[in-house]
């Protein structure tokens, strides 16, 4: 299977199984947004894209092109969890300096905001480590910041901090649940020999057959 369909199936899903959950519990329903599935699929693609080139990709340079190779002397598993932790503090000025990125109960949502972030970057770091590119990890990071968003236009709640928030939202505690189970599969999919070491990029995105 391509990595690409990965990077993007992965994420996609982990947002999809989350929302369904809600859908399944009297916390809420499923709708068809105002705009209408196609527009909103559109908009999503979209949003995918842009998003892949500028914020994701400049995010995933920093974080899985440059720190996590320098970090990998510690061992994959050490490199993979301290590059999540800086990836998670790097947004704390934005999360209590700015309102760009209201986090809600600081309490409960810091713990869970790093717990998830933590969890995402080793699903980003087993695309980077083998691979040996950094554009997989940038549209696995694309799709999620796309799709949870996304999701919660077709998600009907009367508790939306809730749901939208600590559930199913960027940082919810399904997607925590969502993006663990994800890595355990990367890891054992693709890292199973190896390597520590981000190999040589693969043309196309496509990495030697599984």
């Amino acid at each position: 299977m391509s990595v690409w369909w990965i990077a993007f199936g992965l994420t996609l899903l982990i947002t999809v199984a989350a929302s369904a959950v809600v859908w399944a519990t009297p916390l809420g329903s499923f709708a068809v947004p105002e705009g209408g599935i196609i527009d909103t699929v559109l908009n999503f693609l979209i949003e995918v894209v842009i998003l892949m080139l500028t914020f994701s990709l400049a995010e995933e340079i920093g974080m899985r092109g440059y720190l996590l190779p320098k970090l990998l002397s510690l061992g994959r598993t050490r490199a993979l969890a301290l590059s999540g932790l800086v990836f998670a503090t790097w947004h704390m000025p934005l999360i209590f300096l700015t309102p760009v990125f209201p986090i809600g109960n600081a309490l409960f949502s810091v713990p869970l905001f790093y717990a998830t972030v933590v969890a995402a970057s080793f699903v980003y770091g087993y695309l980077r480590l083998y691979t040996g590119s950094v554009w997989p990890a940038s549209l696995a990071h694309a799709v999620h910041n796309a799709a949870w968003d996304t999701l919660g236009a077709f998600t009907v709640t009367s508790y939306p901090v809730l749901v939208n928030k600590y559930l199913a939202g960027d940082f919810g505690v399904l997607i925590l649940v969502g993006a663990v189970i994800g890595a355990v599969w990367l890891n054992r999919r693709l890292m199973r020999s190896g390597p520590d070491e981000p190999r040589p990029s693969v043309a196309g995105g496509q990495a030697p057959a599984l």
